[in-house]
């Protein structure tokens, strides 16, 4: 598998500081609910994976875990899901579209089962998939903020569309999956909450290996954070004034001026 992915990302958790994975720690109170968001903007290259254009998709995992999650005796469980509706590739279907992202983000190996590459890590981190489904994602940002996009307020949710089988002939039923909202955390904000401060960053941190992020990640405030995903052992949460992340990613295999081996390819010059 050959894929270059950009864009933006956000995580969030039910964990009630800066998300202690970040640092390779435990989660707080022995347990963690949480997910990240990933947006193909591209970012001035088009995303592929195999060749095929998946710029304007989004993909969210939901994931919990107790403990480290590269621990074997108690690996994450999450699920996946995949949203092709504003992908800019309109010569491809959107199955084949699902199928790519899937492979990619749902069945990838990890590098204990001989996977390469930056999403064997991710795959490792991800633990047991339970499952890969599509539904609607959307990832926005207040519409009258600052000119720096990091200073905005955020608000993420996945919806997922089926149809009621007492009922198959009436409207769509739709499920809130996932509800999240937030903004920059700062340590300096005064009475009127003002800010006073630039908004904390973390750099060279576990996660940022993982996500592959490619500048310092903001530290997020979390408002609100509501997870409805039944197929996850205690999926369900409803919580305030949680913890988040934001930044920039890059996913690329091979590297530049790396040689596959696959047939037609010309090895780098030594």
């Amino acid at each position: 598998m050959e894929y270059t992915l950009t864009g933006n990302f956000l995580e969030a958790c039910d964990c009630t500081v800066i998300c202690p994975c970040w640092v390779d720690d435990d989660p707080v109170e022995g347990h963690c609910t949480g997910f990240v968001l990933w947006e193909f903007t591209g970012n001035g290259t088009e995303s592929k994976i195999d060749g095929l254009v998946v710029t304007g998709c989004k993909v969210v995992s939901v994931a919990i875990h107790a403990g480290k999650r590269r621990d074997s005796s108690a690996p994450a469980t999450s699920m996946i899901y995949i949203d092709v509706s504003d992908c800019k590739n309109k010569e491809t279907t959107d199955e084949q579209l699902f199928q790519a992202l899937r492979g990619t983000f749902a069945e990838h190996p990890t590098k204990k089962g001989g996977g390469i590459g930056p999403l064997a890590e991710l795959a490792e981190m991800s633990g047991t998939v339970v499952g890969a489904e599509p539904a609607m994602i959307s990832f926005e940002l207040e519409k009258d903020g600052p000119a720096d996009k990091n200073e905005h307020r955020w608000t993420a949710t996945v919806t997922r569309t089926r149809t009621n089988p007492q009922e198959p002939q009436a409207e769509p039923l739709q499920d809130l999956l996932i509800h999240a909202t937030g903004q920059p955390e700062r340590f300096d904000v005064d009475e009127n909450q003002n800010a006073k401060s630039q908004p904390l960053e973390l750099s060279n941190t576990a996660l940022t290996y993982e996500l592959q992020a490619q500048n310092p990640v903001t530290a997020q405030a979390g408002d609100e954070l509501i997870i409805n995903v039944g197929a996850l052992p205690g999926g369900n949460i409803n919580v305030k004034g949680r913890s988040g992340m934001r930044g920039t990613f890059h996913y690329r295999y091979p590297a530049a001026g790396v040689h596959t081996g696959m047939p037609g390819e010309e090895a780098p010059a030594s």
